[in-house]
């Protein structure tokens, strides 16, 4: 199979530095992979109507049809390129394991209760809920570029380290404006299926 090229490579992952111990194809769907996290890990969930439509055309993001669900919860249904369950559901799956993508689908537990970020309509529209924990602070102000310690590689598996650098808040700037950086690692994981290179395990920086 064809690796994915869903969803695009936005503008902004051009400053994002990637693995140099991946191969080309692994580079590709770290890059599409880590774009996809940025609304399925609660960011900021509107942003996947951020690509442009097939015909090159920006998404109109003016005037949402908003659904209630058996959960109670009030959804915003998709105008974007995955306004369709079906091709959003297709994007993750060019993307990450079944186990991993059904891990991220789980949705967030309110009242005792799991409730999706992202489901379908019956009629097979995608909606999601519209949440947005913005960006961490302190990663933002450390602007530091991740790296990356490889862990494991093989034939089938490779494992790795994404380290993200965060200015220490808590102590005061100096006159130059800069504070300590400290760093947390994250581990990321890609696994060879039967389909090709995909993600079991991914997380955000920030």
């Amino acid at each position: 199979m064809e690796p994915s090229t869903e969803p695009p490579i936005p503008d902004w992952m051009a400053e994002q530095p990637v693995p140099d111990f991946l191969t080309p194809e692994q580079q590709d769907l770290f890059l599409r992979a880590f774009s996809a996290a940025n609304f399925l890990m609660g960011c900021n969930t509107s942003a996947v109507d951020d690509y442009p439509l097939a015909d090159g055309s920006q998404p109109d993001k003016s005037n949402y049809e908003t659904v209630t669900l058996d959960s109670s919860q009030t959804y915003l249904l998709s105008v974007g390129r995955f306004a369709r369950w079906d091709d959003f559901e297709a994007m993750l799956d060019g993307l990450f394991t079944p186990a991993y993508k059904e891990t991220l689908l789980a949705g967030e537990i309110s009242d005792g209760a799991s409730v999706p970020l992202f489901t379908s309509t019956e009629d097979g529209r995608l909606c999601y809920l519209d949440v947005s924990r913005g960006s961490d602070m302190e990663y933002d102000m450390a602007d530091a570029p991740d790296v990356y310690e490889l862990v494991s590689q093989s034939d089938s598996a490779v494992e790795f380290t994404l380290i993200g650098h965060y200015a220490d808040l808590t102590v005061e700037a100096d006159e130059n404006g800069t504070r300590p950086i400290y760093t947390e690692a994250y581990p990321i994981r890609m696994e060879r299926t039967s389909d090709g290179w995909r993600v079991a395990e991914f997380h955000l920086p920030y």
